[in-house]
């Protein structure tokens, strides 16, 4: 069950979970947001948002990917510094070990993630084929970027391509209520020979928006989410 309010040191006032349905600007990791989020008691008309896994970071976490690697949390940017996994700047909270930068919400991405019809997508550090979205394999001149990789081998997206995808195109999904759960759906309209090829992709971008954004929430008993 979710924690519905909380008291987070990066604001004076208590926080509530919430969902936006806009983008927003997260007060933690300085990188946008949609969906689920903690915020600011609206009483007090505060306009700050902070990531889930923003608000509830660990002191200390590792990932598969750094074998024997502890990653600490830290709250202020690392100038000149990307994370490793989407390839954005460092502005705010991140997680820092002596291989790499992380942010919270790249920390955390799920390593499988399993959709209908028996597509399985797993998280790899680096892309094997190139990026369906910016035809790459790297997703900058530096850094590989980490991208989620079908086990059939057709779909290939970098998570950095995918969340700059979001916002530049957050009016293309809608919200979805499936008993207990909220999730976005991507909107791709497609005709004739490339409406089979259309509905696949947009099963496996459901599938890594909803990973990326952790836009699947569990409703929680008197938790209002606005969607009523």
């Amino acid at each position: 069950m979710k924690v519905t309010e909380i008291e987070h040191f990066s604001h004076r006032h208590k926080l509530e979970l919430s969902y936006s349905q806009k983008p927003y600007r997260c007060d933690g990791c300085k990188q946008e947001g949609f969906g689920s989020c903690y915020q600011c008691n609206k009483k007090t008309k505060c306009d700050f948002h902070l990531h889930e896994k923003c608000a509830m970071a660990d002191p200390l976490a590792t990932h598969p990917f750094f074998n024997n690697c502890i990653f600490e949390f830290r709250k202020k940017r690392k100038h000149g510094k990307r994370c490793k996994a989407c390839g954005k700047d460092i502005r705010g909270f991140m997680y820092k070990s002596k291989k790499a930068y992380l942010h919270p919400c790249c920390l955390k991405l799920p390593n499988t993630l399993n959709g209908e019809g028996g597509l399985i997508l797993n998280l790899k550090d680096k892309a094997s084929s190139k990026c369906l979205i910016c035809r790459h394999k790297k997703i900058s001149g530096k850094v590989k970027g980490w991208a989620y990789v079908s086990t059939c081998g057709k779909h290939c997206y970098h998570v950095g391509c995918v969340n700059h995808m979001n916002f530049e195109n957050w009016g293309c999904f809608n919200s979805q209520q499936n008993g207990g759960n909220i999730s976005l759906v991507f909107i791709k309209q497609e005709s004739g020979r490339k409406k089979k090829r259309g509905c696949c992709v947009g099963c496996a971008l459901d599938l890594i928006v909803n990973a990326i954004l952790g836009s699947a929430l569990q409703l929680a008993a008197g938790c209002v989410l606005g969607l009523s």
